[in-house]
């Protein structure tokens, strides 16, 4: 049997049987290290990156954009495409960019059996904040903290969920709706739960 031949590295010139197991380490000086970053490292470089992307100053045809969308108020993705003269590919990542960096409300619609982007300005929202004083001697001050919000105190949490046909489901539950409403009116929404379950239990 032939005896294998040598294999010579091009670097520092040594010969070895088997030269993809050599490590040079002339090569790592000319060459650098061999990149050792695991999958999870990149991918948190790829985040970090996002993150400058969207907190960064919006470059000129993105104020363009922007002062488009806040001019009509109100409209869609094809609306924005053929007011400006972006290609649709630059549009959506603008958009999203605004989107992203709270510039913009971005909302996805079925329009004539395809899904398109709703977009909305943020320029004439305004927001009335009330400053709440809050008496944490008092055992109901989280509950008074979060506008008194049901779901905080609702003895029937655990039952809870959006597979219940009838009772104790989020999604159609009398009492948040209650409360949605109520405080949207700028009401106090007072319920006792204790009257709740001793009449469940008389059922």
């Amino acid at each position: 049997m032939a005896k294998k031949k040598k294999e010579i590295c091009p670097y520092c010139g040594k010969s070895f049987a088997y030269l993809s197991r050599h490590k040079c380490k002339i090569k790592e000086r000319v060459e650098g290290p061999l990149d050792e970053k695991s999958d999870i490292e990149r991918r948190i470089e790829r985040i970090e990156e996002k993150k400058k992307e969207f907190v960064r100053t919006l470059r000129k045809d993105e104020k363009i954009i922007l002062d488009i969308i806040n001019r009509e108020k109100d409209l869609y993705f094809n609306d924005l495409l053929k007011l400006s003269d972006k290609k649709r590919n630059d549009l959506e990542e603008i958009v999203e960019i605004l989107a992203l960096q709270s510039k913009i409300k971005l909302r996805r619609e079925l329009v004539d059996a395809s899904w398109t982007k709703h977009i909305y300005s943020l320029e004439d929202i305004d927001t009335d904040v009330k400053q709440i004083t809050i008496d944490k001697k008092r055992k109901d001050f989280i509950w008074n903290m979060f506008s008194r919000q049901p779901c905080f105190i609702c003895p029937f949490r655990d039952k809870c969920n959006d597979t219940n046909l009838d009772q104790f489901n989020p999604l159609h539950c009398s009492w948040l709706t209650e409360w949605i409403e109520l405080t949207s009116k700028g009401k106090e929404y007072v319920i006792n739960f204790d009257e709740i379950e001793s009449s469940l239990r008389d059922i």
